[in-house]
Parts: structure tokens; sequence; C-alpha cells
């Protein structure tokens, strides 16, 4: 079966580049840090020599960080701090957010009034921006570098990832920004079409329990969305490689023919590599809440325990890739020796 091969394929050739994911990962570190620093020393400077410094590592106190955010409410770093952020409240408080689009809409105004109107919106969300340009940009480099060995049929060395990252960085940064064209537009007339039935369905109605459900409904069906956009964007992607693409355009329309014309192995190999990652978002859930936060040591492991987390995601990333490109091999390979064997011999 396809996709079993394909799956199994891509976790074997990620074993081979573990110096690739390890520096995948130390480039995400680096990443946090730009953000992680400047916070941890406004709230070093904000708690010491307070009463709250104890407390606050024994429990984070949710009336205390809305007093800080309005207290520092001048740095951009502080205004993206959420206490959601701690335990599991982020898969919940945050998921209106990214059902809605909030982060893909921020991002196309701005870049709509840059470019159209040559206005350069500084705002609470500019630091964002740059910074998830920054994120796009080195995802887009790690992904050429990876794909770029994925797609050979020997072991690539790290000089060989470095520079197919750098090979391909161009053709996937335009790529990243097509991707961010159509998430825009199926947010805006997609997304807000269901929110605005779901409003006027439901606006009359004197209990919650059906809006509520209906907005269930709508998520089930946007992440499902969600999920092919992912899946032809990274068929675009091993498209550009394997088959030496330069349009973004031409690489994502071929991208979506190919992941729809194979849907059943493209999406069965999508569905099972994020099974995998809902079993590492649970098994970090259990480990999470076994760990004492109240001192030192067991901060520091629960440190470690949120790294190596951080590691098999960009793990798994880069069996996505590698899975992908050898499935796509696979069919191409099996279709074009079926296209040019001899017809069978007439009796």
């Amino acid at each position: 079966m396809k996709i079993i091969s394909s799956f199994k394929q891509g976790f074997t050739l990620t074993r081979r580049t573990k110096r690739m994911i390890f520096f995948a990962w130390f480039v995400n570190v680096m990443l946090a840090m730009v953000i992680a620093l400047p916070t941890m020393k406004q709230l070093d400077g904000y708690l010491r020599g307070t009463v709250m410094d104890e407390k606050i590592l024994e429990r984070t106190d949710a009336a205390w960080v809305g007093a800080f955010r309005a207290d520092m409410e001048k740095s951009e770093y502080i205004r993206g701090l959420d206490w959601t952020i701690y335990e599991y409240a982020p898969f919940l408080n945050h998921l209106e957010m990214q059902m809605n689009g909030t982060f893909v809409r921020t991002l196309g105004t701005f870049l709509y009034d840059l470019i159209f109107r040559w206005e350069l919106t500084l705002g609470p969300t500019s630091l964002l921006f740059f910074l998830s340009l920054l994120y796009v940009c080195v995802n887009a480099f790690l992904a050429g570098g990876f794909i770029g060995i994925y797609a050979k049929d020997y072991p690539s060395t790290f000089t060989e990832f470095l520079m197919d990252g750098a090979r391909y960085f161009g053709k996937f940064f335009r790529l990243a920004l097509v991707a961010l064209i159509v998430y825009y537009l199926f947010y805006v007339f997609l997304v807000d079409g269901i929110n605005s039935f779901i409003q006027s369905t439901t606006q009359t109605e004197a209990s919650e329990a059906l809006p509520y459900r209906y907005y269930m409904i709508r998520n089930v069906v946007v992440l499902f969305f969600l999920s092919l956009l992912a899946m032809m964007f990274d068929y675009a992607r091993v498209r550009m490689v394997v088959d030496d693409r330069t349009s973004s355009l031409g690489a994502f329309a071929a991208g979506t023919r190919f992941a729809f014309s194979n849907f059943r192995n493209t999406y069965g190999l999508y569905l099972l590599l994020t099974l995998v990652g809902f079993l590492l978002i649970v098994l970090y859930a259990v480990t999470e809440s076994l760990i004492p936060q109240s001192s030192y040591w067991p901060l520091f492991l629960l440190f470690v325990v949120q790294q190596a987390y951080v590691l098999l995601r960009l793990w798994l990333k880069a069996a996505y890739y590698a899975g992908q490109t050898r499935l796509y091999q696979g069919i191409v390979t099996h279709q074009h020796a079926a296209s040019v064997s001899p017809p069978p011999p007439s009796v």
C-alpha cells in the first residue's frame, strides 16, 4: 500500500538527516529568543524586589498578568503575552483566532497597505509581522533544504542541505506569498460566509446551545479545508523541486492537480502523519501535567521536555516532506512505467 510504504520511507529518511533536524531546531530556538529574551528581561525588572516573585513561581495569576500587560502597554513584546500560554488553554482560547484567520487577515491587511497604498502601518502588529516574515523566510529555506535532499536517491551531506535551501529559497518564498493570498481569500469568502450564516440563523435563539453546535461544525469544516490547503502547498513545494518548476502559480496548480487526482493516497498519508502529531500533543500534555512547577529543577526539567517536544514536531515536519516526496516520486514513476510499457501481444 502506497500510504504505509511512503510513511515508512519518510521516517527512514529522517533518520539519515538527524543533523539537519537538529539544525532546524537550533534555528527555531534562535528565533524564539528574539521574543523570549526581551520579555524575560522586562519581566525580571517588573518582579524583582516585589512580593509576587515567589507566588508567580508557584502559580500564574491571571489578574497579575493583566496588570503586568497594562503597565507595559508600550512594549510590543508584552502585548503579545497571553496568560493562556500556560497549561492547555491555548488549544481553546486561540482556536477561535485560527478559525477566523485573525493572523492571516492581519498580514494581508499590512501587505495591502504597504503595496497598494504605500503606507507602512506601524502598530501593535508591526513587530509580529516582521517576526512572521522572518519565520516565513527561515521556513522557506529549511523546506527547500529538506525536500531537496529527500528528492535524491543518495544520502546527502549537511553542505548539500544548505545549498539546496539557498537554491530553492526564492521559489519557496514566492510560493509562500501565493499561500498567503489563497488563505486570505479562503477566510474572507468562505469562513466569513459561514459566520454570517450562523449569526443570521441563530440570532433569535434564547439558548447558546444551537450556536455552539453550529460553530463546532464550522470548526470541523474549516480544519478540513485548512488541511487540504496545507497538503496542496506541500505537493506544490515537492513539484517545484522534483520537476524543477520556476512558476509558483504553476507549481501550486500542479500540486493541487496531483493531490486530488491521487486523493486517497495523498490525503491518507497526510492524515496518518497528522495522527502522529496529535499523539505527540497528548504525550506532551500528559508528561507536562506530571511535572511539578514550584521550584527550579522541575521547571528546568519541564523546559527540557518542551524542547524535546519542539524537536519531535520538527522531526515530524521533516517526515511530512520526506513521505510526500517519496509518494510523489513513486506514483509518477509508476505512471511513467505504465505509459511506456508495450501493449500485450495479440492472440
